[in-house]
Formats: structure tokens, sequence, C-alpha cells
């Protein structure tokens, strides 16, 4: 019990300082396009990671080179889909669509094994999904509407949930971290790339290309690779030690954390139907996860 506990401080500072530094990309996209901004932050974060796994001696090489690059290709291009939205969306919009996410896992899960998945979680999903529309508000013919791209984010990191745990059994979770983050700066590296070689002629979040940025702005990007760092990293401490059920459900701090940084910082404001579709996301996650472990439980 008492790891239980220490699981949960780890994965709420985690996710509380994940949803509260994500919020400064409204301060590094008027400069910095996206693929520079992922390129910029690896180029950072990566050789840390790299010299702190050498001083302790962890593992750094994966078991199954081939099945973790596929398992963080997923991740990151949900991680693309995420910041990417977070240039034009108000952040708990576009936390709302990752968070997605275990309505996703459960459907993929299901698929894969060919079990079935029961009505509680089918109704809990269907309620979670409706939680979700009061968030994003997409208006009549929802389903063309720029507003539910965040959704794609959450199927994709659903994808990259599921697959670490088919493909990616007995891999170094340090090993899973540093090659996650260089696949970042390699996919974000090789847009830039192409940009210019063949640029666009756009200054847009997404279309721009490499630029020197103000100091401000770098000091942003760094502040951003050093605190996802340690982010994650106490998300990893939580899943060492704790029961990933109990763990899994504080995950959802991470949409409190980034609603509430961004009122303080920036003025956003999440309109009622949008708390209470939060809520609903919230409560509706904590089901699915607590069912679908009694359903794998031996």
């Amino acid at each position: 019990m008492n790891k239980n506990l220490s699981a949960i401080g780890f994965i709420l500072s985690g996710m509380c300082i994940l949803g509260a530094i994500d919020n400064v990309i409204v301060l590094i996209s008027p400069e910095v396009g996206l693929w520079q901004f992922h390129f910029a932050r690896s180029a950072l974060a990566v050789p840390m990671l790299l010299a702190v796994g050498l001083a302790f001696g962890w593992r750094l090489r994966p078991n199954r080179l081939w099945w973790v690059t596929g398992r963080n290709m997923f991740l990151s291009i949900a991680m693309f889909i995420y910041f990417g939205c977070l240039g034009f969306f108000p952040i708990a919009q576009v936390a709302a669509g990752l968070f997605t996410a275990p309505i996703f896992v459960m459907i993929i899960s299901a698929v894969w094994t060919r079990q079935p998945i029961g009505p509680i979680r089918i109704f809990a999903a269907l309620v979670g999904f409706v939680g979700t529309m009061l968030v994003l508000r997409p208006e009549v013919g929802a389903f063309g509407w720029p507003n539910l791209i965040p959704i794609a984010a959450g199927l994709s990191y659903a994808f990259g949930n599921v697959v670490t745990r088919r493909w990616c059994e007995g891999e170094s979770a340090f090993a899973l971290l540093w090659s996650y983050m260089a696949i970042m700066g390699v996919m974000g590296g090789a847009v830039l790339v192409y940009l210019m070689i063949n640029p666009t002629g756009l200054d847009g979040y997404l279309t721009r290309g490499w630029v020197w940025p103000s100091g401000t702005v770098w000091f942003w990007i760094v502040m951003q690779a050093i605190f996802s760092l340690i982010g994650i990293g106490f998300i990893m401490q939580a899943y060492l030690i704790g029961e990933v059920t109990y763990v899994t459900i504080f995950e959802y701090a991470m949409l409190i954390s980034a609603g509430l940084t961004a009122y303080l910082a920036f003025g956003q404001v999440v309109p009622p139907l949008g708390l209470l579709g939060i809520a609903i996301i919230v409560a509706t996650g904590v089901v699915i996860v607590m069912r679908t472990a009694k359903a794998d439980a031996p």
C-alpha cells in the first residue's frame, strides 16, 4: 500500500508538471514551427538522457529495435498531433482529445484479443465520447470539423499503449524513453529538411521551416525539454513501483493541471459545459480502467 501511495504521488507530480509545461507552446508557436520545436527539444533531451543513463549504468539498448521503433512511431505521431493542435486550440480541448485514449485502448485490445468488452464498458465509452464532445464543442457536421483533430492524438496514443504491452515486454523503460525522444527528433528534423528543400512560402506554425527565434523562445524550449523529462521521469517511477490500475487513474490530473495553468497564466477559461465534459471524461475513464483491470485479472 505504501508503494501505491508513493506511486500516486509520483504520477500526480508528473502529470501536473506536463500539464503546466505544455502551456508554453502558446509562447513558442508565434516564432518557432512545430517541427523545429520537436527537433530542438529532442536535441536537448536525448543527450541529457543518455548521459544520465550512462552515469547510472542503465540499459540503453532496446532488445527488439524494430518493435520499439514501431511503438515509438505511434506515440510520436500522437505527440505531433497533440502539440500541433496546441498552436491553435486551448490546451483543455486538446488534452480532452488525447484522453480519449482509454476508450480506444479498450476497443483495440478487444479486437486484438477477440475478448468481449461488456455492456458497462461500452456504456462508459459512449458517455465518455459525449463528454469529449462537450469539451471540443464541434458544431453541426461535427465529423468534418477541425475541433475533432485532437481525438486523432488519442487514437494514435492508444495504439502506442497497446503495442507497448504486446511488442515491448521486457524492454528497459529508460531505453523506451530515450529512443522515443530520439524518434521525435528525427521525424521533426526530416520535415525541417523537406521544408528547406521545398519551402511552402507560408509562415505558419505547421509550415514554418528553421528560424532563429528570440532568446526568450529558446529559454522556453529548454524549459519544456527539462521539465518534460522530469515529468516523464516521475511517471516512469510511478509505473515501476505502483500497481498499473491505481497509477493509470491518476493520469487524468493532467487535464486539471493543464486547464488551471492555462487559466492562471493566459486567462483561458473553460466554459461550464467544458468543465462538465472533463468531469465525464475522468469518471468514464476511471470506470473503463477499473473494469478492464478486472476483466484482465486471472
